[in-house]
């Protein structure tokens, strides 16, 4: 395999690499310091707890006026472009991912809202399902061309209808969607499309839901956020391991306050590690009309006692005692 001489001298001496990266960080830093940009990201902040974007005036100028969004980025790509040409090693300090079709890159994120740069390659894009989130967004397309659909939905959550309108992107054109009901399905990509893209999530967002586009089918529903999704992993996990002890614990998080789809989670593991536990805080959940989870557990109580009649026995032995 041939390694290019600057490559295989980074191997050897590291200290290049560092050099590269700090010159990108500082290229970074310098583009924050531009009074437009800090006044922009200082706005950002407070957009991150939960402002109005048209409380943000500089922000809201960046997805909704013109050139705005255009000048941030392309002030940004100027000072990385300095920045490569002495050390054309470096990489930008920001997460990011390419998955052969799109790339992504977080450009801040503060609180529920994130920035991002997106791009997608040219080619034909197949949606045959599409989500929605609890969030808004705001799309500010910075070049490229493509036809896209912006897709929505009415009707009950377990089955909806899709209203689409088809539309033309590119440079210039400002978006923005309350994403549980639209979204935006690219379909042919002409020339590179990129965009910026704001998103602002709710305090405690509802889940997320993926639909069939043929028959408006719910096909998948999952927790609305990270910290929702990465506590339902360790539920299940206690589940898995068989920790009986936990149960108490389980059957608190069930008949809390938090996120339903963790509370359920935490009622069905509860049920099966330990059942009189689980069946109490279930039985706790039924006979609360105004718990958000009573019509789902009066159902599953209902189906439980029909295949277990004990469980009833079991119930009215303990309000005896």
């Amino acid at each position: 395999m041939r390694v290019h001489p600057a490559i295989a001298a980074l191997r050897s001496d590291r200290a290049p690499q560092r050099q590269a990266q700090t010159a990108m960080k500082k290229a970074v830093e310098s583009w924050r310091a531009d009074r437009r940009i800090a006044k922009a990201l200082d706005e950002f902040e407070a957009f991150g707890r939960g402002l109005r974007l048209e409380s943000c005036p500089a922000l809201d100028e960046i997805f909704t006026g013109q050139d705005a969004a255009e000048r941030l980025v392309g002030s940004l790509v100027d000072r990385f472009c300095e920045a490569l040409r002495d050390a054309p090693f470096g990489h930008p300090p920001f997460r990011n991912g390419f998955d052969g079709c799109a790339s992504t890159m977080l450009l801040a994120k503060s609180g529920r809202a994130q920035l991002l740069l997106q791009a997608r390659e040219p080619g034909t894009y197949e949606a045959p399902c599409a989500s929605f989130t609890d969030a808004v967004r705001f799309d500010a397309v910075l070049a490229g061309r493509a036809s896209a659909v912006i897709a929505r939905i009415h009707g009950p959550e377990e089955q909806v209808r899709f209203c689409d309108e088809d539309i033309v992107l590119e440079r210039g054109a400002r978006l923005a969607f309350d994403c549980q009901s639209e979204t935006l399905l690219v379909t042919e990509v002409e020339t590179r499309l990129v965009a910026l893209r704001l998103l602002q999530a709710p305090e405690r967002p509802r889940p997320s839901r993926e639909y069939c586009r043929q028959d408006g089918s719910l096909v998948h529903r999952s927790a609305g956020s990270l910290g929702t999704s990465r506590r339902e992993m360790i539920v299940a996990l206690l589940g898995r391991m068989g920790r009986a002890d936990a149960a108490p614990v389980l059957a608190r998080l069930a008949t809390g306050e938090e996120d339903d789809s963790l509370r359920w989670q935490a009622l069905r593991e509860c049920l099966a590690m330990d059942t009189a536990t689980g069946f109490a805080a279930l039985s706790r959940l039924a006979g609360d009309p105004a718990d958000s989870l009573a019509g789902d557990a009066s159902a599953l109580r209902t189906a439980l006692i029909e295949t277990h009649p004990q469980l009833h026995e079991w119930e009215k032995s303990q309000c005896l005692g």
